[in-house]
């Protein structure tokens, strides 16, 4: 079999474990690694390969995107891995099996998927020899729960930074800094921006109960829609109280706050249909949520699946008694 050109590597020794850092093009990657998926190997433990996503990442390679994390391997018998120790250097065989992926896998098979494109491609590698199967589950499990992924309310708050921010986006975060700052706002103090706060409103929380308002009217001032929806807030929190409910303690939970925000949107396009100079007022939107609310808080509070609770209140908003 045919045996790679010396690779130079670094030897680290952390504890008792020893393992070489180095770097490699992708196209050697890609004809010497695979994995074990554990739908298909009872010794398995990686997850199903997700064709998409490696695609993604092939995508993100062509369109120039760097990979500056390392792809974690062990190497198998059948690698015939040697190190030189004088030259810092390792040298195996090039097998489709030589290595088993510990780390990486979608990674490796987006490199797959650009194999006779051309395309040169260098990218870390981390590499383990002598690993017992029960040391490559272990090491496995290791890296994938002790390692604390970056919160998703920290990645969507730096998006503007990164200048990756969509328009949809830019419109909820504009909303979002409205109600966090304004000093009349009803969720002031009640929201975080870059993480998940027990007893707050997260911002991921936040933009999915806000898509369906920025996606369904035509925003042209931020302010004037955080006016609308804080009146709304307002309305609906005086209800709450005269039926016995505090809805600045229940407008965190997340269930709870994505049932009000969505309900909004009928209360709103009800009130713009029928005096849109009046969309900012408090005493019209408790005009029109006295339909809906002060029966309803019970299930409110223990609605499991939101959207079916938004169906509820917005029949009992639209529905009408009419004197004859």
């Amino acid at each position: 079999m045919k045996m790679t050109e010396p690779i130079s590597v670094t030897l680290i020794t952390q504890g008792n474990s020893k393992f070489y850092s180095g770097t490699a093009e992708i196209e050697l990657i890609a004809r010497c690694c695979t994995t074990n998926p554990r739908s298909e190997d009872p010794l398995g433990f990686q997850r199903t390969l997700d064709d998409s996503r490696a695609e993604s990442i092939a995508e993100y390679i062509r369109n120039g995107g760097t990979i500056p994390s390392s792809i974690i391997l062990s190497a198998q018998p059948e690698a015939h891995l040697t190190y030189n120790s004088r030259n810092k250097s390792i040298t195996f065989e090039v097998l489709p099996g030589s290595f088993l992926i510990l780390d990486g896998q979608h990674r490796v098979f987006g490199f797959r998927k650009l194999l006779n494109q051309g395309v040169k491609y260098r990218v870390p590698v981390i590499i383990y020899n002598d690993l017992t199967p029960v040391q490559q589950a272990r090491l496995f499990i290791d890296i994938n729960t002790l390692q604390k992924p970056v919160p998703k309310e920290l990645l969507l708050d730096i998006k503007r930074l990164a200048e990756r921010e969509s328009d949809e986006e830019r419109l909820l975060d504009e909303l979002f800094t409205c109600f966090e700052e304004e000093k009349d706002s009803f969720l002031l103090n009640k929201l975080c921006r870059t993480d998940r706060v027990k007893g707050k409103i997260s911002k991921v929380t936040f933009y999915d109960g806000m898509k369906p308002i920025i996606r369904d009217f035509s925003i042209e001032d931020t302010s004037r829609l955080y006016r609308i929806i804080n009146s709304y807030f307002q309305a609906a929190s005086d209800i709450a109280t005269d039926s016995g409910f505090s809805l600045g303690s229940l407008i965190v939970k997340p269930t709870i706050f994505k049932i009000f925000s969505s309900h909004s949107k009928a209360v709103i396009a009800l009130i713009a249909e029928s005096n849109d100079s009046s969309l900012e007022m408090v005493s019209e939107y408790k005009r029109y949520l006295l339909r809906s609310l002060p029966s309803s808080f019970n299930e409110i509070i223990s609605s499991k699946a939101y959207s079916k609770t938004v169906e509820v209140l917005d029949r009992k908003l639209l529905k009408r008694t009419l004197k004859i």
